[in-house]
């Protein structure tokens, strides 16, 4: 297998093909005038830089595959619409990326490490009413083949069955392989073909025939879009595009001195618009920004950028991306950026562990830059110098 070293030539020629002329910093028609020269960027540089991800290990790689299959992955609130919020996104690039305390317990390890776990990702979802709690866990599992998977998930089954547990038969799915103790929550376990589907479902009350429904449907929607993809062989995955159309070129790059208010980069890459929902604070109504913005393509770095229809649709999902929640707060523009939208938010990002963001614009580009609120104070000063910085990249990448 390829690693780091077979990446140099596609990276070469990213660099290349990505090459801009410079601007002036006159604004395009709807965008205020940006004297780009005059904005204060701080430590960071106003200049777009190629890509160069970090594959250094088969993990690495194996992380490749956990994002790609998160833009097949169904959204809770699809299955049940009062499930409006979802958390505790993970990818898994083998067994010890699997359990946790927020993931699958210590007892599965051995299912996985014996069936070679390759990739896969989780997403939990939740209601608002604490005393009507809904839930929906799902979760995609890659083997290396059908019949590792169907073992998997015969074994996962047989390790959560305990004597107080009975079936849950769903409809259309005899193999579901569904369980509860309480008709409160139910899990199951479902093969399809190298893939396991793991969906967790609760309820506010005994309710068997709820939960089978829930099941039924993560079912339905889950392996129309699987089928939709083709597993790529972990030796195929390094010849996947690094940087599509320069999505990642356009982001800004990460804190050089550690700042940023993530550690992991494990989400560094590109989506899908249907991968991206799985981190947006707002996912149902994103999801129609979407539409409504024509956005096609999404690059997590430093900064998040979107590329959307036009100028016009860029500046509507903007508003979108920047809509305060009930004990939100919107804070002022960046020094020179007009146009930029800012926000203080009440709760930390679950992924990125944020709690400050700015929304920049430019052409059919909208670009997020992220920051924590320090101790002590009301702003971190890092968030305008990122939104300058990110703003005069998009800007030079034309």
């Amino acid at each position: 297998m390829r690693f780091k070293g077979g990446l140099v030539a596609v990276l070469t020629a990213t660099a290349v093909a990505g090459c801009s002329t410079s601007v002036t910093g006159t604004a395009m028609p709807g965008l205020t005038p940006v004297d780009l020269a005059a904005l204060k960027v701080g430590a960071y540089t106003p200049e777009p830089s190629a890509y160069d991800p970090d594959i250094d290990s088969y993990d690495d790689v194996r992380l490749i595959e956990a994002r790609r299959m998160l833009n097949y992955l169904v959204h809770p609130f699809e299955v049940d619409s009062e499930i409006v919020t979802s958390s505790n996104l993970k990818f898994m690039s083998g067994v010890d990326s699997m359990i946790g305390e927020e993931q699958f317990p210590e007892k599965y390890r051995p299912v996985a490490q014996d069936n070679n776990l390759l990739a896969g990702v989780y997403v939990s979802g939740l209601n608002y009413d604490l005393r009507n709690r809904r839930k929906l866990i799902i979760s995609v599992l890659r083997f290396p083949t059908d019949a590792a998977g169907k073992e998997a998930a015969d074994q996962f089954d047989r390790i959560t069955g305990t004597p107080e547990r009975h079936p849950v038969p769903v409809e259309g799915y005899p193999d579901a392989r569904a369980s509860s103790a309480d008709d409160i929550t139910a899990i199951s376990f479902v093969a399809h073909g190298p893939y396991v589907i793991v969906t967790n479902t609760g309820v506010p009350q005994p309710n068997q025939a709820g939960l089978a429904s829930n099941i039924r449907k993560t079912l339905d929607l889950q392996i129309a879009r699987l089928d939709q993809q083709k597993p790529i062989p972990l030796d195929d995955l390094l010849d996947l595009p690094i940087d599509p159309d320069n999505i990642m070129r356009r982001a800004l790059p990460p804190a050089l001195d550690y700042s940023d208010p993530f550690v992991s980069k494990s989400d560094f890459g590109y989506f899908e618009p249907s991968g991206e929902l799985h981190f947006e604070r707002n996912p149902i109504e994103i999801q129609r920004a979407f539409e409504e913005s024509g956005v096609d393509l999404v690059g997590r770095r430093g900064g998040i950028v979107y590329r959307t229809r036009d100028l016009a649709a860029a500046f509507r999902l903007q508003t979108a991306l920047t809509k305060p929640g009930k004990n939100d707060e919107a804070i002022s523009s960046p020094p020179g950026i007009p146009d930029a939208q800012c926000l203080n938010l009440d709760a930390n990002d679950d992924t990125r562990g944020f709690n400050e963001l700015c929304a920049v614009v430019y052409g059919r580009y909208v670009a997020v830059v992220l920051a924590r609120t320090p101790l002590g104070t009301r702003l971190d000063s890092a968030l305008y110098q990122r939104a300058a910085a990110q703003y005069a990249i998009l800007a030079k990448s034309e």
